[in-house]
């Protein structure tokens, strides 16, 4: 989201220099180049404004989904938080969702989209194979493996807790587990290839069951109604 609006202001001051060079250059001939160039530039910012806003859109879509799923979804003693931010490693965090219960904490990722994906669990990158809406050509591109993205925010929610929790509560907290779930949620998506509930990735339509008998390691400690109360004070402020 933060790109998007950087991207929308770069356009906006782009046009803006073209007008004022335009204005104050107007009887020397360079602005016959300098006004091209600035907006040629704004153009491509332009551009990529709008792809990145579209990705932005069909992911809150797929956020909005899983949500509901969640909402619905029902767990005794457990509370659930959607778009989770805080600051770790000196940089803005946000979890998609984070439910927390008695047995584990669950980092949720929710990836939404369409094609079919592939890719191992030790991968750096996965593959999604689609067809182009208008040429209905196939073409595939990689992203991210979000195992790994999920490891990494898993990292520094952890960090987070254990630096703002009281002594008693982040010793409480390093003992407990996290799990990471990403959950593939695009109706036209095929994530059969990734999906493993042993890695915990699912998809939405599975995402209530698994969470439902997940068991996690038997060293982990349960999350007492104290630290799972600390946990929510610390990441909403309430």
């Amino acid at each position: 989201m933060r790109w998007v609006t950087r991207l929308r202001w770069i356009t906006i001051s782009l046009v803006v220099l073209a007008v004022v060079v335009g204005f104050f250059l107007r009887e020397h001939w360079s602005k016959y180049i300098l006004v091209p160039i600035i907006l040629g530039f704004a153009v491509w910012a332009f551009n990529a404004y709008r792809h990145k806003g579209r990705i932005v859109g069909e992911g809150s879509e797929g956020e909005a989904l899983t949500a509901r799923t969640l909402d619905n979804m029902t767990m005794e003693n457990a509370r659930v938080l959607h778009s989770v931010q805080f600051e770790s490693g000196d940089k803005p965090r946000e979890l998609d969702h984070l439910l927390i219960t008695p047995g584990a904490l669950f980092v949720i990722e929710t990836k939404y989209l369409r094609g079919r994906i592939a890719g191992e669990v030790l991968d750096r990158e996965w593959t999604l194979h689609k067809r182009a809406r208008k040429t209905r050509s196939r073409y595939k591109r990689g992203f991210y493996n979000p195992l790994k993205q999920v490891a990494t925010q898993i990292y520094h929610l952890r960090s987070h807790l254990e630096t703002n929790l009281g002594e008693r509560w982040a010793h409480e907290c390093s003992q407990i587990w996290i799990q990471g779930v990403v959950v593939f949620a695009h109706p036209q998506g095929d994530a059969s290839a990734v999906v493993s509930h042993e890695h915990g990735v699912v998809d939405l339509a599975n995402l209530t069951q698994y969470l439902q008998n997940y068991r996690p390691p038997s060293r982990a400690h349960r999350l007492s109604y104290g630290l799972r109360r600390e946990i929510a004070r610390v990441l909403t402020g309430q």
